[in-house]
């Protein structure tokens, strides 16, 4: 577990805070600035804990890297940063050359106010998909986005377990082109992306 000191944390928010409102609110205190004065003061409070594990753990691109492509398989690895949305609600079930096919399923935390699968999520699968997709080819070869796009052909309801499949389109050595491709379980066509990234050159 990883422990933050939080009094500090405040007290250095209390600190902008009275700086704020000396040069534009020269009246009155918000009560923000009470509190974190406040909270600075209670060595109760002084440190707090956050999902160290989670932060620490290695993401999918650095147990590729580490142990192959392989490790690719089962539920998503993520390092808890953006595509953290993913874990536990995606499986990788199948890897091979140039392709990897994940179940997903549209739970809460993937779906939009209607209750579909939202598009900052689709996004996020075509991002890691087409990641995924290159690291079969060579694992330690994630490289970096430099062009992505999105096509939603139908809405995906919440709860229902979709198929996503990455591949790799064209692999060279600077460059790296993918599609990915979202069916649902009678292989109607959802939504489509493109990502391609650049293999930075040592």
């Amino acid at each position: 577990c990883r422990h933050i000191d939080l009094g500090r944390w405040f007290g250095l928010a209390a600190m902008a805070s009275r700086l704020v409102t000396r040069r534009f609110l020269p009246v009155s205190r918000p009560s923000a600035s009470i509190l974190a004065v406040h909270l600075a003061q209670r060595p109760a409070l002084s440190y707090g804990c956050v999902a160290g594990d989670a932060a620490a753990s290695p993401s999918y691109i650095h147990r590729a890297a580490q142990g192959g492509r392989d490790t690719l398989l089962g539920p998503f690895q993520s390092s808890n940063r953006f595509d953290s949305v993913l874990r536990d609600h995606m499986e990788c079930t199948s890897i091979s050359d140039g392709e990897v096919v994940c179940n997903v399923t549209i739970s809460e935390q993937l779906q939009n106010t209607y209750g579909t699968l939202h598009g900052g999520a689709t996004s996020t699968l075509v991002d890691v998909l087409g990641t995924m997709a290159l690291l079969t080819k060579d694992p330690k070869r994630p490289g970096v986005s430099v062009e992505m796009s999105q096509t939603f052909l139908a809405p995906v309801p919440g709860g229902e377990t979709v198929i996503a499949t990455g591949f790799v389109v064209r692999y060279g050595r600077r460059l790296g082109f993918t599609e990915i491709r979202i069916v649902d379980n009678k292989g109607n066509l959802l939504a489509t992306g493109r990502h391609t990234k650049a293999f930075p050159q040592k």
